[in-house]
């Protein structure tokens, strides 16, 4: 990619890794930002899928100022529980206790995924701030699901083009150890749900591979059919050179397109030490249908 003007927009790009993701340079988040620097920030994001902010502070109003230039923001009425008070268009993704009780975000992300694909509108994109970090490990893995497509044979692209596939909320790592009452009403929320197994971006036109380890099958083809062809893509999309591995500090905000990455938060920290995040989503487009 070409440098961005800096005398127009004042930002620079930094790429972190060979397959996805880029440090964005020079952005102020203490004001709203321009339509041009919105223009320029997406044309990065496109382009790497992946951004990083780093040494924002830790305000919830600047944060939610940023992401609303982007779309409209998703008031996570899916997983109601977790909302910040008072901010419910930001998600607590934390091992803090929430109203006197450990959190049920404590082990969320805990399998490749993208947010929301269980849902009737799946996250346009995703924002994570980072308010506090454990001294070690607790970092965040990403793959480029573009690149993934099209790395795979022709046969085999055109036969997923024509396929879609099932999630299931319940497939979520970890979900068995949240409260069973909480479980229950979000599983009641969600209902299976089949997608296009390859999506294709709005804004940009590219295809991407939409499978992932919260998906149970192929709809119209059996479990046992579907699951070898799940777990080859899956490792296929994972594959260390398709993966940017990110290290947190306070105050990064670490955003990423849902429809061309999949995401993992990695659990290697002393799950004693704190690691409070602050998400916000942005709303994506209606797909899919309900699986009876």
């Amino acid at each position: 990619m070409a440098p961005l003007d800096s005398v127009a927009t004042g930002l620079t790009a930094k790429p972190l890794a060979f397959a996805l993701g880029a440090e964005v340079v020079g952005l102020d988040l203490s004001r709203e930002p321009s339509a041009e620097t919105v223009a320029a920030v997406r044309a990065i994001w496109h382009e790497h899928h992946v951004i990083v902010l780093r040494g924002l502070a830790d305000d919830p109003a600047a944060i939610l100022r940023f992401a609303r230039a982007f779309g409209p923001l998703d008031d996570h009425a899916a997983t109601p529980f977790y909302r910040l008070e008072s901010y419910p268009e930001l998600l607590q993704v934390t091992n803090r206790q929430i109203g006197g009780k450990p959190s049920e975000t404590r082990n969320t992300g805990r399998n490749w995924h993208s947010d929301y694909s269980y849902t009737d509108h799946p996250a346009a994109a995703s924002m994570l701030y980072c308010v506090e970090r454990p001294p070690v490990g607790g970092d965040t893995m990403f793959c480029n699901m573009v690149r993934a497509y099209e790395t795979l044979s022709p046969p085999l692209r055109a036969f997923l083009d024509g396929l879609d596939v099932v999630y299931d909320i319940s497939l979520t790592a970890g979900i068995g150890e949240r409260d069973p009452a909480q479980t229950a009403e979000v599983r009641r929320l969600n209902p299976p749900i089949a997608h296009p197994a390859v999506r294709v971006h709005p804004d940009s036109g590219l295809r991407a591979l939409y499978v992932s380890e919260r998906s149970s099958h192929f709809h119209g083809m059996t479990h046992s059919e579907s699951q070898p062809l799940i777990g080859f893509l899956c490792a296929h999309a994972t594959q260390p050179e398709n993966v940017y591995r990110h290290v947190w500090r306070p105050g990064d905000l670490v955003c990423w397109d849902n429809r061309t990455t999949m995401h993992v938060a990695l659990a290697d920290f002393d799950q004693s030490q704190p690691r409070h995040m602050l998400r916000a989503t942005l709303l994506g487009e209606q797909s899919g249908f309900v699986v009876e």
